[in-house]
């Protein structure tokens, strides 16, 4: 990706890059760290800067300022960075704010920010960081993006510059909420998938660390077949061959632990769905396993 110029965003739009634009990332987390490198990475003469509270010192000045911190901390964080602007006299113009809260829409959280940047909006990676190298290789990842015309853009221009791909959210105001359940269930409610099987697996009597490795390499499997050839190809198991008999021992199985059980009747249920796409099981084993998940929601 080129530091200047124009830059073409996956959306097709054209966006101009103004000449010596300069970055700032707010924040000491990984995602703060990851968009840092990223940025740095992909400059021929560097124009980011970090900057986080525990560092301490002045509020670099920058033309775009992206606050990648807590959700609760934005406002705060947004009010800074203006009070900052505001004492050094204003003359450079005011920055846009971008911030990395992937369910906050921007008008919310920098509704009470004064004086006014000259734009706002969000720039969310689709992507679980963990405080690793790899977090910087932001290439082909997904970035959700949302804002007025001037935080829209810079956000636009920030994804471009990493190799990013971005997904613009308009302005319909369950949008953003979607888009983040979507990103929570796939990234975090997936760790409870593997509790609840350790628990089912420290029943049997596999130790517990034992039945996270274990369990952790079969979802890793998984992960693979769905990159390596997509749904509902990947989908494998007694739902998606039809087999009944196995889908009815499971459930007598879980009959003592309601929890479970109706974890596994909610999960069971998407699948059929996603079986009948895939076509090995029949209408008629699919509507037996449906009726067998019968129950609480």
């Amino acid at each position: 990706m080129t530091a200047t110029g124009d830059e073409i965003t996956s959306t097709g739009r054209l966006t101009v890059r103004p000449p010596g634009e300069r970055v700032l990332i707010i924040g000491d987390g990984a995602a703060a760290r990851a968009l840092y490198v990223a940025l740095e990475r992909a400059e021929a003469q560097p124009r980011v800067q970090r900057w986080w509270r525990q560092r301490g010192g002045a509020i670099p000045a920058a033309d775009v300022v992206v606050l990648a911190v807590s959700d609760a901390a934005v406002a705060e964080v947004a009010a800074r960075v203006m009070a900052a602007f505001k004492a050094r006299g204003g003359d450079e113009g005011p920055p846009i704010l971008l911030h990395c809260a992937g369910s906050l829409p921007p008008d919310e959280a920098f509704a009470a920010v004064d004086p006014r940047p000259l734009g706002i909006g969000l720039v969310h990676p689709l992507k679980a960081l963990a405080g690793t190298p790899e977090d910087a290789n932001l290439s082909s990842t997904i970035f959700a993006v949302q804002g007025d015309v001037p935080g829209r853009d810079a956000a636009l221009r920030l994804v471009a510059r990493v190799g990013g791909l971005a997904l613009e959210l308009g302005a319909d105001p369950g949008a953003l909420g979607r888009y983040h359940a979507a990103a929570v269930l796939v990234s975090n409610h997936v760790h409870a998938l593997v509790d609840a099987g350790a628990a089912l697996l420290e029943g049997v009597g596999l130790p517990r660390g034992q039945a996270v490795t274990a369990l952790t390499a079969l979802l890793a499997s998984a992960v693979g077949n769905l990159g390596r050839v997509g749904l509902p190809s990947a989908l494998t198991g007694p739902v998606a061959r039809g087999d009944v008999a196995t889908v009815a021992r499971h459930l007598l199985s879980l009959r003592e632990d309601p929890a479970m059980l109706q974890l596994y009747r909610v999960t069971a249920r998407r699948l059929t769905d996603l079986s009948a796409q895939k076509g090995r099981a029949t209408p008629e084993e699919l509507e037996r396993i449906r009726a067998l998940l019968v129950g609480e929601s």
